[in-house]
């Protein structure tokens, strides 16, 4: 009668953790721990403007979407056209599209090619997070500099139909960069440096 010996599986000692890499429990702790009155201040802050950014959207789209089709109709059918139309519609493009990039990085729905950042998923490396957003944000500043320049220096000149000031369309620029910096800032607060520039479907673990 053979007797079978019962062995045991063996257990894989455990290995410390790499130095600098926060326990599970530890991460879950920072996550959950409640941000500063100033934090407080600034997400309330990116909540109401965005609010008025996605209402805004709304709005510009569907007043150019309004404009094409009166255009056209008076145009076409009416023998009439408009003169003023183009300038209100290429004024709302500008400022939709520029306040969009803003509610873009805001909604996570830029599009991000990187092709180092998975050589830098060692916890000794996080730092590398901080230099992109650093660069970034250095990029925007420069951005918005330049064009506060460009702003104060077209506003006397007039558009050729409506007369209205050229700085109504270039404004567009410095509002949203400005409004770029606000939202990159608050994710920053909110959830990391990783998560600043990071797409809508990127894993940020």
């Amino acid at each position: 009668m053979n007797n079978k010996v019962a062995t045991m599986p063996s257990i894989k000692p455990l290995t410390p953790a790499p130095s600098g890499a926060a326990s599970p429990l530890q991460a879950r702790a920072d996550a959950a721990r409640p941000p500063g009155p100033l934090a407080r201040g600034l997400i309330r802050l990116d909540d109401a403007v965005g609010t008025l950014e996605d209402w805004f959207l709304v709005a510009a789209h569907a007043a150019i979407a309004g404009l094409v089709f009166v255009g056209v109709l008076v145009r076409y059918f009416l023998k009439d056209p408009l003169t003023w139309d183009q300038e209100v519609i290429v004024a709302l493009f500008t400022w939709l599209m520029f306040i969009g990039a803003a509610a873009a990085i805001r909604h996570r729905m830029h599009i991000r090619v990187d092709l180092v950042g998975g050589l830098f998923k060692r916890p000794s490396f996080r730092f590398v997070t901080w230099i992109n957003v650093a660069l970034g944000a250095a990029a925007v500043v420069a951005l918005l500099w330049s064009a506060t320049v460009n702003f104060t220096e077209v506003l006397g000149a007039l558009t050729p139909m409506l007369e209205m000031s050229q700085g109504v369309l270039d404004g567009a620029l410095p509002v949203g960069l400005a409004l770029l910096l606000l939202h990159m800032a608050r994710i920053l607060v909110e959830h990391g440096a990783a998560a600043v520039f990071a797409g809508e479907l990127e894993s940020l673990q």
